[in-house]
């Protein structure tokens, strides 16, 4: 992150080397589809959903080991509609949905349908991740989202679904998400996300990825590509020594630190100590759906059922 007043807006090198690698990785995944498309009979079309949607929206992936990668993703509304291919997967889904036709007549589901189609392979954490990473790049507000859930009947996974659009935040990465999410589960307050530093004396504003103001403590995620880019490596280093001599606790987390549970534990308590407090180790109220096991995938009956049906539909 930057300060905003002599420096880009929020991310500066970063964000445009995510912009445009999202942008390339669509367009390659937007070749595949239309060679795919080729293959077909010409009065076949068909609507890329999942995984292979949200490559051609330019959208952040979930973690999802439910998907194989490298496989296109089809969906159908009905076994006997699928085709079988080495390059693409077909997958059924009865609900009415959306379809968005791209320029060149590529067709794959809203992004809305698409996060309401993954709540049956993904846990709570990722459908708020899916759900943020969503909204960051079409504009979509919570409202939309639960406006469009609740107009579809026997969802599977609609109590994740539920759960996560409560949990919804502004955020600038799905890592930043994810480790505000660590941080909630574990039972430390909610952070300010996004937030403004004001530096009076030097006229200067810095941004934050996540915050607790009252007790002048900052968390900012680091991934690899920060250290792509030195003048934005530097840029980060200068506001970081400057938000110390301000007073600030400013605690800087890495992917190591989300790894494992051994690993956010240790992160937690970091926190924890920069915030005065000791670790609570469960969730707040609002947050018990992050441990919730009633919650995980496959956990319900209909669910586990479904998943049987599913892999015997694919052995024939």
């Amino acid at each position: 992150m930057d300060a905003m007043n002599d420096l880009p807006v929020i991310g500066g090198e970063v964000r445009d080397y995510m912009r445009t690698e999202l942008m390339r990785r669509g367009a390659d995944c937007h070749d595949r589809c239309l060679r795919y498309m080729e293959s077909l009979c010409k009065a076949r079309t068909v609507c890329f959903a999942l995984d292979t949607a949200l490559a051609l929206l330019e959208v952040e992936q979930p973690r999802c080991a439910a998907l194989p990668g490298g496989m296109l993703r089809v969906v159908v509304r009905t076994p006997a509609q699928r085709s079988l291919s080495k390059v693409a997967e077909y997958r059924c889904w009865q609900h009415p949905y959306e379809c968005w036709r791209l320029n060149s007549g590529v067709v794959c589901m809203a992004p809305v349908d698409v996060w309401i189609h993954y709540a049956q392979y993904l846990d709570v954490v990722e459908l708020v991740v899916l759900a943020e990473a969503i909204a960051r790049r079409w504009s979509i507000t919570g409202e939309r989202f639960a406006q469009r859930l609740e107009s579809l009947r026997k969802v599977t996974g609609r109590r994740r679904c539920l759960a996560a659009l409560g949990l919804m935040a502004s955020s600038d990465s799905v890592q930043e998400t994810r480790t505000r999410l660590v941080l909630r589960r574990n039972g430390l307050p909610e952070c300010r996300t996004g937030y403004v530093v004001e530096d009076c004396e030097r006229g200067m504003r810095y941004v934050v990825d996540m915050a607790y103001p009252e007790r002048k403590v900052a968390i900012e995620y680091d991934g690899d590509h920060h250290r792509r880019f030195r003048s934005q490596y530097v840029r980060d280093q200068r506001k970081r020594d400057r938000l110390r001599q301000l007073g600030w606790t400013v605690i800087v987390v890495f992917a190591d630190d989300l790894s494992d549970m051994r690993s956010q534990r240790r992160f937690v308590a970091q926190v924890a100590e920069a915030l005065g407090i000791p670790v609570p180790g469960c969730p707040a109220r609002e947050c018990r759906c992050l441990a919730d096991p009633r919650l995980a995938v496959n956990a319900r009956r209909h669910e586990r059922e479904r998943l049987a049906s599913r892999r015997r539909s694919m052995a024939r």
